[in-house]
């Protein structure tokens, strides 16, 4: 009876949007690791229920001590009280940078078979818990980047993955998972390479690919000679499926680690100023229009991420933007239509972060953010329907 009831209850749950039920049962602030020790990276959120990580912490419980992929369940831990957390790897293949769809069934990561050569990428199906390799490249495949749908990613390669010869330095590939065969990664050439293009095919390095839905709009960043009339040093472009490509970042100075939304209207970037740091810049593509989301000299303002309608965007700063008087680095949210900017964290220690398609964001922090006495590095998700103009802790 109990089982039936609870089971009742999950599916009423899951009959209303998601992310509207949840962000109403979800805390205010969750610790999502427990104290576990070792390092905490990458975090990235597969649509609005799975955070993606990795960490060379004992985190299940399994004495593991090597760097695994490992996936924190928002629902399940808002139904059950559960930790939530499950290792995706195994093996001492240094595995990291894991992501998946919005349904997370298969993570795709990239790891270092047997811990030596080159880095490769590989999907484990959670479902029927095998793994193979996507890649067998002579040289690095890194950084994948899964859309809502599960079917199509983009990464960065310095492998000639199609064969045949191609461009020196790193090149960016779009894949349709879909079309991989597991019994012949990339390159295949007893299929013709089926579903892998090359996005860009010039010397130089291109890297830091993020895709919106679909696989349709690919925002990198690039010290390639892409476009006429040429730029120098690295700047971000914008990639869709039709084939168009457009730089989207200007001036003299390099402008790196793009963010696109779902529906690949909006991307945001940070660039290098003239005084050492780095700024917030968003773009808007319907109108060509670029926007100064910060403007501190010298301050550093890194790793934008946006919610998935791009009408949000997260990003870290050491700068006192609102001012209130805070130090260190702290976690910001622009609201993009209001154009109004708010902190998120107010804390020392504040690390790595990143946003969900709904209303969570995650960072990793040594801070005892909750006061339960918890010392080391771990990853936290903040609720923002529910922490409003307030801050963390």
């Amino acid at each position: 009876m109990i089982r039936s009831v609870f089971a009742a209850l999950a599916l009423a749950l899951f009959a209303v949007t998601p992310a509207a039920a949840f962000h109403r049962k979800t805390d205010v602030v969750v610790q999502i690791t427990g104290d576990g020790g070792g390092t905490i990276a990458n975090p990235h959120w597969s649509g609005f229920q799975y955070v993606l990580f990795d960490s060379d912490a004992d985190l299940v419980g399994n004495s593991n001590t090597t760097r695994q992929v490992f996936l924190y369940d928002l629902h399940e831990h808002d139904l059950t009280g559960a930790r939530a957390i499950y290792q995706v790897t195994t093996g001492a293949d240094d595995n990291r940078r894991g992501d998946g769809g919005m349904r997370a069934h298969a993570i795709v990561y990239d790891a270092r078979p047997g811990g030596t050569g080159a880095r490769q990428l590989l999907a484990v199906d959670r479902r029927a818990g095998t793994k193979h390799a996507i890649t067998q490249g002579t040289a690095d495949s890194v950084n994948v980047d899964v859309d809502d749908s599960g079917r199509w990613a983009v990464f960065e390669s310095a492998a000639d993955l199609l064969g045949g010869g191609g461009a020196t330095g790193t090149q960016i590939y779009r894949l349709d998972l879909h079309h991989a065969d597991p019994t012949c990664p990339f390159p295949c050439p007893a299929n013709g390479n089926l579903g892998l293009t090359r996005v860009t095919n010039k010397a130089g390095t291109s890297r830091n690919a993020v895709t919106s839905r679909r696989g349709k709009s690919i925002a990198f960043e690039s010290d390639a000679d892409l476009l006429t009339p040429s730029v120098t040093g690295m700047h971000v472009y914008v990639f869709d499926a039709d084939g168009t490509l457009a730089r989207v970042s200007s001036g003299p100075r390099p402008s790196h680690n793009p963010t696109i939304s779902r529906q690949g209207h909006v991307i945001a970037f940070e660039s290098d100023d003239a005084a050492g740091g780095t700024q917030i810049t968003l773009y808007k593509r319907a109108t060509a229009t670029s926007l100064a989301v910060t403007a501190v000299p010298g301050a550093h303002n890194t790793r934008p991420s946006f919610e998935a309608s791009g009408r949000s965007l997260i990003f870290m700063s050491d700068a006192d933007l609102v001012p209130n008087g805070s130090t260190g680095t702290q976690v910001f949210r622009y609201d993009v239509r209001a154009r109004v900017l708010t902190q998120i964290t107010h804390a020392s220690a504040i690390g790595q972060s990143a946003f969900s398609a709904g209303s969570f964001v995650t960072f990793v922090s040594s801070s005892d953010l909750l006061g339960n006495g918890s010392t080391g590095l771990d990853l936290y998700l903040v609720n923002l329907f529910k922490l409003g103009p307030a801050s963390v802790p």
